[in-house]
């Protein structure tokens, strides 16, 4: 491993891709699940909301206790280190002060700036990353991820009879090169479900196409539109020997539940304990043909953060079921040593 030194809708599956290395890869399409960890919220107005309030993140920001950890791989939050650079500090800093203070969207700007420009610069501070997940997560809930903020978006008001799988469709109409999946809507108008609309309802629907970045020295992903980080999560990569390969894919078929086929032997079902790919598989595609890699989750949550894939990127079956929501068939994704 080399350092440096940066339509969400079920489908029947028409066609099944054996994979050699990590799972298995279904017919092109796009699935809708539990949107697990997410904000949660009634239609009615949200009285169930799990957001991560402001003040939390900035206490979370603060010292932590020895074994505290916001992430299934063990990274725990605290305070600043010494060794963080001045400009790096001076950027948390400022991201902290816009969240005390309600500016969510510039918070989430400053600390997308902060986490890409991090990576980018060949740095892998982990422990810093896990905080500015946690701050970031602070200011998304309250702007990419609110129907209030400040994102390219069109309103589109529910008509009789509507879904947001029909909704979906008309909004990608003469819209060419946009990528958008029905979890991208619920998640970002806090709806509990994909059901939970009503005729007169008013929702915002996203305009830009999202995409991924993995950093492999860091062992990190960053759900992005554009240069914004709208949600970040720690990963495992592939192993010495086996590692994961830098490029530029494209996501291709979603999987629940999915089976493991091991090259060279019999498929293993999902939830048997010899399957490691936990309850998501998202395939990547490369020039338009199927790989053997992709983002799953895992039935060991302490491999996440570990170099132990066989080239796949590991996520906590939280953090992969959330990703399996909210990213796009078509997807970029770019793989950065």
């Amino acid at each position: 491993m080399s350092h440096r030194p940066a339509p969400c809708v079920p489908v029947v599956l028409a066609s099944i891709l054996l994979l050699g290395a990590c799972g298995r890869e279904t017919a092109a399409g796009e699935g809708e699940a539990d949107l697990g960890g997410f904000l949660r919220f009634e239609d009615s107005g949200g009285s169930e909301r799990e957001a991560v309030s402001a003040a939390g993140a900035v206490e979370a920001a603060a010292p932590a206790a020895p074994n505290a950890s916001p992430t299934d791989g063990g990274i725990a939050v605290g305070a600043p280190a010494a060794s963080v650079p001045s400009e790096e500090l001076e950027l948390e800093q400022r991201a902290s002060a816009q969240l005390a203070s309600g500016s969510f969207a510039q918070a989430a700007a400053t600390l997308s700036k902060l986490m890409l420009g991090h990576v980018a610069g060949g740095r892998d501070d982990r422990t810093a990353l896990a905080r500015w997940t946690a701050l970031l997560a602070a200011a998304q809930a309250e702007h990419r991820w609110n129907p209030k903020g400040t994102w390219p978006a069109t309103d589109v008001s529910v008509q009789s009879g509507d879904s947001l799988i029909a909704i979906r469709k008309r909004i990608l109409e003469g819209r060419t090169g946009l990528l958008l999946c029905t979890g991208e809507i619920v998640r970002a108008n806090r709806l509990a479900s994909s059901t939970a609309i009503r005729p007169g309802a008013l929702l915002r629907v996203p305009l830009q196409t999202p995409s991924m970045r993995v950093d492999l020295s860091a062992m990190w992903a960053f759900y992005c539109f554009g240069d914004e980080v709208a949600a970040a999560w720690e990963v495992g990569v592939g192993r010495e020997g086996n590692a994961t390969r830098p490029g530029t894919y494209t996501i291709g078929a979603k999987q629940e539940n999915p089976m493991w086929t091991p090259a060279g032997r019999e498929p293993v079902p999902f939830g048997d304990p010899q399957n490691p790919l936990g309850t998501r598989w998202l395939a990547w595609n490369l020039e338009g043909r199927g790989t053997a890699l992709g983002f799953h989750g895992t039935n060991d949550p302490t491999s996440v953060g570990q170099r132990i894939s066989d080239g796949c990127i590991r996520m906590s079956n939280r953090d992969v079921e959330q990703l399996f929501e909210i990213l796009p068939v078509g997807a970029q994704v770019l793989v950065e040593p």
